[in-house]
């Protein structure tokens, strides 16, 4: 088995200013190519924790990722540790100063002198292409590992990753099996009763499950070879066992609600009081949904109403005014639950829910969301929209 590491650098990662999403998404990438990280780091902007984190891990890795400190300002040490670790110079790659002096005259601007900085590699590196930055990548021989040196901004990042560095680790390494990860989406049930659910399923040689919970969602991750022809089977069966909690397979809930518009060639609307806008962020950042998603209203001044109807007749009124197909609506109701509807020209589902336990503002909104979301798609797909959900209770429902 290959060993693989990743060192993030950088004060703003070490100490959570920024979230590390290079380091998920590097993660992610790498097992799907038979590359699995077996350990990752962060190091702050110190040289010499740098460059002893550096020699620590060429010394039990076979192929190393150092993501970030390649740029032009005095914190940002990549280079120099590097050119410390296998005891060489740094040298000024002229090669990548043409490639910089290039980029700034297409812009129209000057190259400032700090820039050179950024070719200033150890000597006898190989320097990587940046095809969308200033900020060369490079990698050096240390302890029979490969040391690669990325770029911290995560499009130039995930540009060499795929374009450079696998390339160059496929060759290195051409016996990797590639793996797989099929994601099955559920909402409703927590991590615990989804496991005893799938306890006693027999997997075949070589797969695995993993589990992924974040607010509201906990994906079933199903681990194996490449294209294994048990894949589909395994995906059905546990799709099975969890029938009433699964949203989608290798798609979240907007896209599966963005499909089922398309097809329906229906148009949406939605009116949010209790969400603040959450509904309409979540289905703008699925581009399908663009096409079939009509407006939306955020109206924080509308007054609490009293009886799940009224709100009922308020979402019938806007689905007119709107002109679209189908309408998703929220609303507070004055005894602190909250109505959700979905309605169109044929009927509605509307239910009353109060949660079981106190959430933060943003929590709760994203809670109702996926309620609301996931509510639409069963309606759509004509299923049972009284699901058992952990997080509420169902105080009312009406139907038609």
């Amino acid at each position: 088995m290959v060993k693989v590491s990743m060192l993030s650098t950088g004060e703003e990662v070490l100490h959570g200013d920024i979230i590390d999403t290079n380091a998920s998404w590097l993660s992610e990438l790498f097992f799907e190519q038979g590359f699995a990280l077996h350990y990752r780091s962060t190091v702050g902007d110190q040289l010499e924790e740098l460059k002893q984190e550096i020699i620590a891990l060429s010394l039990k890795s076979d192929i190393v990722i150092v993501n970030g400190g390649l740029g032009p300002t005095s914190d940002d040490l990549s280079a120099l540790a590097a050119a410390q670790a296998v005891g060489k110079e740094l040298v000024l790659n002229q090669q990548w100063v043409d490639v910089m002096t290039a980029y700034f005259a297409r812009i129209g601007r000057p190259m400032a002198a700090s820039n050179e900085k950024q070719a200033m590699l150890p000597q006898d590196a190989e320097m990587i292409h940046n095809p969308v930055g200033t900020a060369c990548g490079f990698s050096i021989e240390l302890n029979d590992a490969v040391v690669f040196f990325t770029p911290g901004v995560p499009f130039e990042f995930k540009r060499m990753v795929v374009d450079e560095i696998l390339p160059r680790m496929k060759q290195r390494y051409p016996e990797v099996d590639r793996l797989e990860c099929n994601k099955i989406y559920t909402f409703g049930l927590g991590e615990s009763g989804i496991a005893d659910l799938l306890k006693d399923i027999e997997l075949p040689v070589g797969f695995s499950l993993g589990y992924r919970s974040y607010m509201p969602f906990i994906e079933v991750k199903v681990f194996s070879r490449y294209q294994d022809s048990n894949i589909g089977s395994v995906i059905e069966l546990i799709s099975e066992r969890l029938a009433n909690f699964v949203l989608g397979v290798n798609k979240g809930l907007p896209k599966v609600v963005a499909e089922l518009l398309e097809s329906n060639d229906w148009q949406l609307s939605v009116i949010e009081q209790a969400t603040g806008g959450e509904i309409a962020r979540s289905l703008s950042l699925e581009p399908l949904a663009a096409e079939f998603f009509v407006q939306s209203i955020v109206d924080n001044q509308a007054p609490l109403i009293t009886e799940l109807q009224d709100s009922m007749f308020l979402v019938e009124e806007y689905r007119q005014e709107s002109g679209a197909d189908m309408v998703l609506g929220n609303y507070k109701m004055d005894d602190g639950t909250f109505a959700l509807i979905v309605l169109d020209a044929q009927g509605y589902f509307a239910q009353q829910i109060s949660f079981k336990r106190d959430y933060p503002l943003k929590a709760q909104q994203s809670l109702i969301a996926t309620i609301g979301l996931d509510m639409l798609r069963r309606y759509v797909q004509k299923e049972d929209c009284l699901p058992p959900i952990g997080h509420f209770e169902r105080v009312a429902y009406s139907q038609a």
